[in-house]
């Protein structure tokens, strides 16, 4: 086939992240993909930018998003563009190029009522990257994915689960409620929702939404104190990055796992892990800041790991006891931990301590 000139081609899969479809189904074959899509040059291009996101090259996103950015071929595109923007203003907490992006998707080509349900849909998942999930479609919370392409169901998956972890982490602060399920009930079922999504991704051969999906079930058990079954996805989830080195998906889920991540990464590849590290750094400043702004939040980055766990399993209502039994330190090490953690977020109460976690 001649090689196309133009960027006016519709995107070859419907859906909001290439990367996540099933053009990349081996893990280290990116650059093969890359060759593979040279007669779709908007497809490579995108392509491209998304693993250099999930490498945590933040840098080289711009460079391939140039021309997806300044110009509208086609719906999928435009939105595609827009969410990896979105993105990467939060690797660098900028909330001029947040809003930007979010414009940006706006300005999409829509037809129908079924692309406005979608750039709704688009522009919930870029708010729910700073954990903000009140835009979602009543649709989506339900786990409805019909009027979506085929194409776009695999990165559903991956933000469905994220909406319910989120959910699950507010139920477990007492700021959300369901009518019959309290406390942990919720974190505790995202393993039976999740699990059979990780076998299907496994069969499509979706690389990075198993990623995503072993993690986001891995942080559920981890919570809940299964740390063994955390573990089995967690080492999963690093062996299928590595090959590629897609160390941003791993230092995005960082916070969620205090030292667990940190120590099965650092046993797979020592160097990895201090690139993760710094990822991790550069993520969370950014981050940060971004929620804040936006949000109207005051959340502090001055937590050590230590006492962010302590933290979140006090506001989940551990008392020092419990604490100290799961984490196995004296009670005396999990009340000054505590102690330390409100006094830097100046909070005086336990549960006040969800807002900083």
């Amino acid at each position: 086939m001649e090689k196309t000139n133009e960027f006016n081609e519709p995107l070859i899969r419907k859906a909001p992240f290439l990367d996540m479809t099933d053009l990349y189904t081996v893990p280290g074959s990116a650059k093969e993909v890359i060759a593979s899509l040279a007669n779709h040059p908007e497809a490579q291009r995108l392509f491209e930018a998304e693993i250099a996101y999930s490498r945590g090259e933040i840098e080289n996103v711009f460079e391939h998003l140039s021309y997806l950015l300044e110009h509208h071929s086609g719906m999928y595109a435009v939105v595609s563009a827009g969410m990896l923007l979105a993105l990467v203003a939060m690797w660098q907490g900028d909330v001029t190029l947040w809003s930007n992006a979010k414009v940006h998707i706006c300005e999409a080509p829509v037809k129908d009522d079924h692309d406005r349900d979608i750039l709704s849909l688009s522009l919930a998942c870029v708010n729910s990257a700073i954990r903000y999930l009140d835009d979602y479609p009543d649709w989506f919370t339900h786990g409805q994915f019909e009027n979506l392409p085929a194409d776009s169901h695999p990165a559903a998956k991956v933000f469905y689960v994220k909406y319910l972890l989120v959910l699950a982490q507010e139920m477990a602060k007492g700021e959300f409620t369901l009518p019959d399920v309290t406390g942990m009930g919720l974190m505790k079922t995202i393993p039976y929702i999740t699990e059979p999504l990780i076998a299907q991704a496994v069969a499509a051969k979706t690389v990075i939404p198993e990623i995503y999906l072993r993690l986001h079930v891995a942080v559920a058990y981890h919570q809940t104190g299964e740390e063994e079954k955390a573990i089995k996805h967690i080492d999963k989830a690093i062996a299928l990055a590595l090959p590629d080195g897609l160390l941003g998906i791993l230092a995005e889920a960082r916070r969620q796992f205090d030292y667990l991540l940190d120590d099965r990464l650092r046993l797979a590849d020592e160097e990895a892990y201090q690139k993760y590290l710094n990822l991790h750094k550069t993520l969370l400043e950014g981050w940060t800041k971004l929620h804040n702004a936006v949000l109207k939040r005051h959340i502090s980055m001055e937590l050590t790991i230590r006492e962010r766990q302590i933290a979140r399993l006090a506001a989940y209502g551990c008392s020092n006891t419990e604490i100290s039994k799961r984490l196995k330190i004296s009670e005396a090490s999990a009340k000054k931990a505590l102690y330390d953690a409100m006094n830097k977020t100046g909070v005086n109460k336990r549960k006040e301590l969800g807002a900083f976690v």
